[in-house]
């Protein structure tokens, strides 16, 4: 369930207030309460609720209304709306369609039902917020949940936090959309390369850092898929130039001009079979240290498994 969530409920009718606040009070939510259109505008921008439930008819401001001025607020476009009505008929939900509403509740709602669909529509929010916008990958929120429940379960696992070599120099001469580009291809190679295990999670966790967390025993073959198919892949990403002469000519994080070797990739893979992973933190330490030893390589990609037993 999500904590400590707060739900803004505006409705003209105290009796249903009352109930509805009650039932969601219950589940462990936060409730707002407010009894008009205006005063749910009010009251969304000074507590900012993690969710709206707006009664289709109210003084002052309809729910629809409320829905329009929220929604032109930047901060507000993706906050999961809920429309309670005494008849969800069609005209109604095709109205509510181009105002981008999340679900809409039948008076009188079920009790069940209301916190049903509350927590699902604030579980979707949070895994469409976490998600990296190019990817569509886990961010950081969903990559630090999946390693410690992998540390919380004792099985034998392994990390794989893996970084892209010379990718700023090559947005720099190329472009963010080809850079873009990159990033997209080398998610579906990582992606891929992670069914060999049915568990595997593959998180973003931003720029061209990528992470995979899976059971000990496919890290390495996960890491070799990866490291061949981006090699064989990378030369596409450039001009025939570059292409046939293996290297580019670009400008270093100095602002100088600099030779730089085609798109590699470098994988430190952290697991907990030689020694105890205790934290998320720790695992980060570790990878981030193993990482830089695999982008020591001079040219091309490489992994470097963790062989240390403390």
């Amino acid at each position: 369930m999500e904590t400590n969530a707060k739900i803004l409920l505006a409705d003209d009718s105290a009796t249903l207030r009352f109930l509805v606040s009650e039932v969601l009070t219950d589940a462990g939510f936060g409730v707002i309460e407010a009894q008009d259109g205006q005063e749910a505008i009010d009251k969304t921008y000074k507590e900012n609720p993690d969710l709206l439930i707006l009664d289709y008819e109210m003084p002052r401001k309809t729910g629809f209304e409320v829905v329009r001025e929220v929604r032109s607020r930047t901060g507000y476009l993706h906050t999961p709306i809920i429309i309670f009505t005494a008849a969800a008929d069609k005209a109604t939900k095709l109205e509510g369609l181009g105002l981008d509403i999340d679900d809409y509740l039948t008076k009188p709602a079920d009790g069940e039902e209301i916190v049903a669909r509350v927590k699902l529509l604030l579980k979707r929010n949070k895994q469409k917020m976490d998600s990296n916008p190019l990817t569509r990958l886990p961010g950081n929120p969903s990559i630090q949940a999946r390693v410690e429940q992998e540390i919380a379960s004792q099985r034998k696992f392994a990390v794989l936090y893996c970084d892209l070599n010379n990718f700023k120099a090559y947005n720099d001469k190329y472009g963010f959309a080809a850079g873009d580009h990159v990033l997209l291809t080398v998610s579906g190679i990582i992606v891929r390369a992670a069914l060999q295990d049915p568990t595997a999670f593959v998180g973003h966790i931003g720029g061209d850092d990528f992470i995979v967390v899976c059971s000990f025993d496919k890290a390495e073959a996960i890491a070799q898929q990866i490291t061949q198919e981006l090699d064989s892949t990378a030369p596409l990403f450039y001009n025939e130039q570059d292409r046939l002469q293996g290297f580019m000519d670009s400008v270093n994080r100095r602002g100088e001009a600099e030779r730089f070797n085609l798109l590699s990739i470098g994988i430190g893979i952290v697991h907990n079979t030689q020694r105890k992973l205790t934290s998320f933190a720790m695992v980060s330490n570790i990878g981030s240290e193993l990482k830089c030893l695999a982008k020591r390589q001079p040219k091309g990609s490489c992994y470097v498994m963790d062989r240390r037993a403390a």
